[in-house]
């Protein structure tokens, strides 16, 4: 049985999305992924699970598929603004992390901190069971119930929604530009692998 995000973080998700890519490619990517019922409105501000995987899925295919090469850049440009609408909605989790990253010196443990924490907010909001660990200098996130490639099969890796939210995250909490920052998606559901995995360098 299929997962489900919650109709808040599902919001920000479609929120972020109409920003971006404007109203006519938003419509169509809601027809594609069956998400017509928000097409006047966006859900409501409700911890009550809303989206399944699938839908929410179709939808992040539906515009790679429009934008065609550039596709992955909109959908990391769409994690990014999701990105700015957690900082509010999670005001408690932010300040924690600026909070910790304050103490902290390194740049990899700070951004280690901030992937643990946003890990936990993921959880809560879709279901999914993220994890973040480090290996040597590296940090990573892998998620073998990633909600953005259910039922998608791609040649490439391509979760860039959370690739870019996390880019956005590290850029945040190491008060560098986001260009400077790059998540790489090393293994993906999409692809037949086990979990979505990412990196990140900067």
């Amino acid at each position: 049985m299929s997962g489900q995000i919650t109709d808040r973080y599902a919001r920000q998700i479609l929120d972020a999305a109409r920003s971006l890519i404007g109203p006519e490619a938003y419509r169509d990517a809601l027809h594609k992924a069956g998400l017509t019922r928000y097409e006047e409105a966006l859900p409501p501000l409700s911890p009550e699970p809303g989206i399944t995987f699938e839908e929410i899925s179709a939808f992040c295919q539906a515009i790679r598929e429009r934008f065609g090469p550039d596709g992955g850049w909109m959908l990391r440009r769409i994690g990014h603004e999701v990105l700015q609408r957690d900082l509010q909605a999670y005001g408690w989790v932010a300040n924690l992390i600026r909070l910790v990253s304050g103490i902290l010196q390194a740049p990899r443990e700070r951004v280690y901190n901030a992937w643990q924490r946003a890990a936990a907010v993921v959880r809560t909001e879709t279901g999914s069971s993220p994890q973040v660990w480090r290996e040597g200098d590296r940090v990573y996130w892998e998620n073998p119930s990633c909600p953005y490639c259910v039922g998608v099969s791609c040649a490439e890796p391509c979760c860039d929604l959370p690739a870019g939210v996390l880019e956005a995250l590290t850029a945040w909490v190491l008060e560098r530009p986001v260009e400077a920052i790059r998540v790489m998606e090393e293994s993906c559901r999409g692809r037949g692998e086990p979990a979505c995995r990412y990196r990140v360098e900067w």
